[in-house]
């Protein structure tokens, strides 16, 4: 006992200690992700055609409605595991983490009574838009909803290694779970004639088996943990949901807008259009996964931070994060914003680069993800319930006022586009960053311009040489735009490691440097 109570001392419960690392394994596992994400929509087009491409995109945006079934809960009770741990409450862990996994187990089983639900109403619904894909569609939902059904059914699992702050194990195990989903459809796609239907299946088999290890690597690393269903308590599972529902209010609204959207284009443009729409909005939503792989992570440290009473420390957390959100956001929405269309031209070819789209979409989600911090601060604090409601009914009402602006007929691709990202500025860019900053009585000005100028101004360089290079390039002068991005980039690196990197890191990484 005295040994184990001398490791527990020794080891950072906050997670400040492997923050560092935990972002290096949950990036390098996102690039897996993207490598999928970039090979599977091509093959797929160049296989089975943009329609079919279409029906898949189809598919998921009716599946992620499923995500409202688990009220939010899912993983986001890792901020009372980090918060009990780190208080030596393990009693209380416990109680936590076996009501969570009974309430997880009842979302399953709704989720995959729904998903058949879907299944057997698509057709009324869908048919006239859909046509002879319809059958398509409706195997694709339902293969898709069963892997929502067992995600669902591990999301505890996911909160305990979170809440343990084993974001390494987590993301890896999700990094294995896109190679052997990739593998499975690619398969499906050349050496069957299962099509989308197939790699929908080849999904469900990859998310079992992974999630599967996921309750495996609980055993191994959460020693503290303890099955058992006696200790359910319904005081807690209402807590928790409560909890969950006030994080949903504010997570599921950009889902269930972007769904929308997406299947408002399916009905009044047709399944090809979404495939347009959707890979622009791929490449966005791959620089949104990255900031939200690192943003994750402040949930369940600012819980462990209330729970040793630091609140300097959280109000000092949430301005950091946010500027290393901003230095990773503005070049990186910045290069899409100038060589978005280009992209898309190499990746899917001419008819998916619409530059327009891309630019509205890139510089429409700066604000929204550069400051994505200010709602996990607030989850970790458990202050996010009254503003969760008012960002939930402010993105609809603005979505609504959208649709009288831009009536239901005539649309296109940059229509739904802007529908989409007004809200979101109006709401995550402004509304709830502000309201986070008053709940840490930190100055609104103050913050601004540690967050934002200041990473505005580092970037600048970068975004000068990057149009300086998009001119070189419009003009057939390769070399020269090659040239002026590596500068561009070299650039930024000295800057970012002189202004924002800490100090003693720099010294670290200047005595390691040997010349």
């Amino acid at each position: 006992m005295v040994t184990e109570s001398r490791s527990n001392k020794e080891e950072d419960l906050t997670g400040q200690d492997r923050f560092a690392w935990n972002l290096i394994v949950s990036w390098s596992s996102q690039l897996v992700l993207v490598l999928s994400g970039f090979i599977m929509p091509r093959l797929v087009d160049d296989k089975v055609g943009q329609v079919a491409l279409g029906v898949w995109d189809f598919g998921w945006s009716f599946v992620s409605y499923l995500s409202l079934v688990g009220l939010g809960m899912g993983a986001c009770f890792n901020r009372y595991i980090a918060k009990h741990r780190s208080a030596g409450e393990f009693v209380l862990l416990n109680k936590v983490a076996n009501s969570a996994v009974f309430v997880q187990v009842i979302f399953s089983l709704i989720t995959v009574l729904c998903t058949v639900l879907f299944y057997v109403l698509l057709p009324r619904y869908f048919s006239d838009a859909l046509k002879e894909n319809t059958t398509t569609a409706q195997w694709v939902v339902l293969f898709l909803g069963l892997s929502v059904a067992v995600r669902m059914l591990t999301g505890s699992a996911s909160g305990l290694l979170t809440g343990y702050h084993r974001w390494d194990i987590h993301n890896t195990l999700h990094a294995g779970d896109s190679i052997l989903s990739l593998i499975l459809m690619v398969s499906a796609l050349h050496l069957t004639g299962l099509g989308v239907v197939g790699m929908a299946l080849g999904y469900l088999i990859s998310t079992t088996v992974f999630e599967v290890l996921r309750f495996v690597s609980v055993g191994k690393v959460c020693k503290e943990f303890h099955f058992d269903l006696r200790m359910v308590n319904w005081s807690t599972c209402l807590e928790m949901l409560i909890f969950g529902i006030k994080s949903m209010l504010s997570n599921i609204p950009p889902i269930i807008l972007l769904q929308t959207i997406s299947i408002m284009l399916v009905s009044i443009i047709g399944p090809a259009a979404l495939a347009i729409f959707a890979r622009s909005m791929a490449l966005t939503k791959q620089i949104t996964t990255f900031m939200t792989k690192f943003t994750l992570m402040l949930t369940p440290t600012t819980g462990s931070m209330l729970g040793t009473g630091d609140i300097k420390a959280i109000k000092s957390l949430f301005i950091n994060t946010t500027a290393l959100s901003f230095a990773f956001t503005l070049p990186s929405l910045g290069f899409l914003f100038i060589y978005g269309d280009v992209i898309l031209q190499y990746w899917m070819g001419n008819d998916y680069a619409q530059w327009p789209l891309i630019m509205i979409l890139a510089a429409g989600q700066l604000l929204p993800m550069g400051q994505d911090t200010s709602i996990r601060i607030l989850m970790g604090m458990n202050r996010h319930g009254a503003i969760s409601i008012v960002a939930c009914i402010a993105v609809f009402v603005m979505f609504v006022i959208g649709l009288f602006w831009a009536g239901l007929d005539n649309w296109e691709l940059t229509t739904a586009a802007i529908l989409f990202v007004v809200p979101m500025n109006i709401v995550y860019g402004f509304i709830i960053p502000i309201y986070t900053c008053r709940q840490l009585k930190l100055p609104w000005l103050n913050y601004v311009y540690c967050s934002f100028i200041k990473p505005a101004i580092y970037t600048t360089p970068f975004l000068g040489f990057l149009c300086w290079s998009r001119e070189a390039f419009d003009s057939d002068d390769n070399s020269t735009a090659l040239v002026t991005i590596f500068f561009a980039v070299i650039i930024t690196i000295i800057i970012y490691f002189i202004f924002l990197v800490p100090k003693n890191m720099q010294h670290k990484i200047i005595s390691r440097c040997k010349f």
